[in-house]
């Protein structure tokens, strides 16, 4: 086997799930979209995990911890 099939695959290359779906602002009351970026504990996925690109990322962090200050969204644990 070579050290490439061993790899796994650039995260690089992966779309921006909201410039697909041209969502142009992430709110906070919209847990369904906010759900697949965070994880078990609570923590907001990094880009490079996640494949969501700078501008939107931003976006989900501040809906994120509007949701947590609002009472919608548990905090960390």
């Amino acid at each position: 086997m070579s050290k490439k099939q061993n790899r796994k695959p650039d995260p690089r290359h992966k779309k921006c799930e909201f410039c697909d779906k041209e969502i142009a602002y992430i709110d906070y009351k919209d847990y369904p979209t906010m759900r697949p970026f965070i994880d078990y504990f609570g923590n907001i996925m990094a880009r490079y995990y996640s494949g969501v690109c700078l501008k939107h990322q931003k976006m989900l962090k501040n809906s994120v911890e509007r949701a947590r200050f609002m009472g919608m969204m548990a905090y960390r644990k």
